[in-house]
């Protein structure tokens, strides 16, 4: 399977993630002033900004310390913007999906 095939099923894995945790997508692969949200959700007033990272295994490190500091602003930046634009919405809060192989692991509050 190539990378964008194995990338793709695994933003498909995440998406269904969100959905089980009963949030409603309203987005995906969302540009927001030149940044990339991967995947954005709601439930009522929360808005959620959702990193999708994959590898086909942990030899290099986890998915999840793929987001580093500078990815971590980026996000934290579309957030601010997506929340200034809808005042129905709350909160904004910041998840990651971490896709190991075909193992899902759902951090949420990620930072």
């Amino acid at each position: 399977m190539s990378d964008h095939t194995y990338g793709r099923l695994a933003e498909l894995l995440a998406a269904v993630a969100v959905l089980l945790r009963g949030y409603r997508i309203v987005g995906r692969n969302v540009r927001v002033a030149g940044r990339e949200v991967d995947l954005l959700a709601r439930r009522g007033g929360t808005l959620v900004v959702c990193e999708v990272k994959a590898r086909r295994s942990a030899t290099f490190g986890t998915p999840a310390e793929a987001v580093g500091p500078a990815k971590q602003r980026r996000l934290r930046e579309a957030g601010e913007m997506l929340l200034a634009r809808d005042p129905s919405l709350r909160v904004v809060r910041f998840d990651v999906v971490a896709v190991t192989g075909w193992s899902v692991r759902y951090i949420r509050a990620a930072f």
